[in-house]
């Protein structure tokens, strides 16, 4: 074994190479479809009225459009016609992208909800649909005072003050998020920050400096939109912060990680205990560290830099708000809560629920809440 690599690294690598081996036969079978795709973007474009279908909705056309994503295929959540009403609240027209074809029932349900509504294939997964919305209104010569363009793979809002935090941070940026993803260089002191950062796309406010750069524009009237996903992350997720950045735009989000682990340096150890007992892990080495820190007294000399250099490698390798949601929570407020199924993100609706039924944070809106224990049930 090489000196100097940490364990988990070494099976995080094995992991990712046997996935590439096992994948690789898919990734061939899956070639001709996707030497096949500029073409089909070229089609969808071509007949881009006769492969969607936009239904006017009952909301008024105001100077502030809401772009929300959904793909819901089961029927349409609850929680996504709450979001809908926050957004219509707060002063936006929602513009509703189905990445599904929706049936008569769920397509009435959402027009009264929305100003617009657009039923897509999904084709090019979130950042297609975004594309389509926003050259759809370039299309139509509106030029909103602000835009957010959001998908339906978080529960939000979550915390009532939302928005007010977000145009605060909409004074000093031009484009804000509610994560913004700092890249770690790993090493065997647990890693290190670097300078490269994204904002994660299931959230972006959009101020009108931003839409009207050039940069912008021409960011979505080039997008090549795909069917996979790695080029999908890579050149609309990560690409859309590069780009924007590198055009002098300023990006700013509401939580990074750098911020969560400033501020738990200030906390007492009380604060650091409930930290480690509604942590959520999807790594086993982890696990095995935090019951090893459990076991040893935390009045015990050492005991607070060992819990913070652990917290610290801990969010080097994963999201801080998904490893510590209680941390989280007190530190920026639950704004909002993923719905994915990957296992760190399952381990921290779970700690998230420990520590909502130990009374140690306060509730979300009912239906979120609702899904939340529904979604955790479902998926133990």
């Amino acid at each position: 074994m090489p000196t100097g690599i940490p364990l988990w690294k070494i099976r995080r690598e094995v992991r990712r190479l046997a996935g590439q081996v096992l994948g690789l036969p898919a990734k061939i079978a899956d070639t001709p479809r996707r030497l096949r795709e500029p073409a089909r973007r070229a089609a969808h474009d071509r007949n881009f009225e006769r492969v969607t279908r936009l239904t006017a909705g009952n909301v008024p056309l105001k100077g502030r459009i809401a772009i929300l994503l959904i793909y819901q295929p089961a029927g349409v959540a609850v929680s996504t016609l709450m979001t809908c009403r926050w957004l219509v609240a707060e002063g936006y027209s929602p513009f509703l992208v189905s990445n599904t074809p929706l049936g008569d029932a769920g397509r009435k349900q959402l027009q009264t909800e929305c100003w617009r509504l657009l039923e897509r294939q999904n084709f090019g997964y979130d950042f297609g649909g975004y594309r389509d919305a926003i050259l759809a209104l370039g299309r139509l010569q509106l030029a909103p005072e602000r835009l957010i363009v959001m998908n339906d793979s978080v529960w939000m809002p979550m915390s009532p003050d939302l928005m007010t935090r977000l145009e605060t941070l909409a004074e000093k940026a031009d484009i804000v998020g509610l994560l913004r993803d700092e890249k770690v260089r790993h090493d065997t002191a647990g890693g290190h920050p670097s300078e490269r950062f994204h904002l994660e796309s299931y959230f972006y406010l959009i101020t009108k400096t931003a839409l009207e750069h050039p940069a912008f524009q021409e960011f979505w009237e080039t997008y090549q939109m795909t069917d996979f996903k790695p080029d999908t992350i890579k050149h609309g997720e990560i690409g859309f912060s590069r780009r924007m950045t590198k055009a002098g735009l300023r990006l700013e989000a509401l939580t990074r990680r750098s911020m969560f682990l400033e501020h738990l340096a200030t906390q007492d150890d009380a604060f650091l205990i409930k930290t480690l007992r509604y942590a959520a892990y999807a790594d086993r080495d982890l696990e095995k560290a935090a019951a090893r820190l459990a076991q040893r007294d935390p009045s015990e000399t050492g005991w607070r830099a060992a819990a913070v250099d652990h917290i610290r490698r801990a969010v080097n390798r994963k999201r801080f708000n998904a490893t510590f949601p209680y941390a989280n929570d007190r530190i920026f407020g639950t704004i909002f809560m993923k719905k994915s199924a990957e296992p760190i993100f399952c381990a921290m609706r779970q700690g998230y629920l420990r520590a909502l039924s130990d009374g140690e944070l306060a509730a979300p809106p009912d239906a979120v809440l609702d899904e939340i224990r529904s979604i955790t049930a479902a998926r133990k």
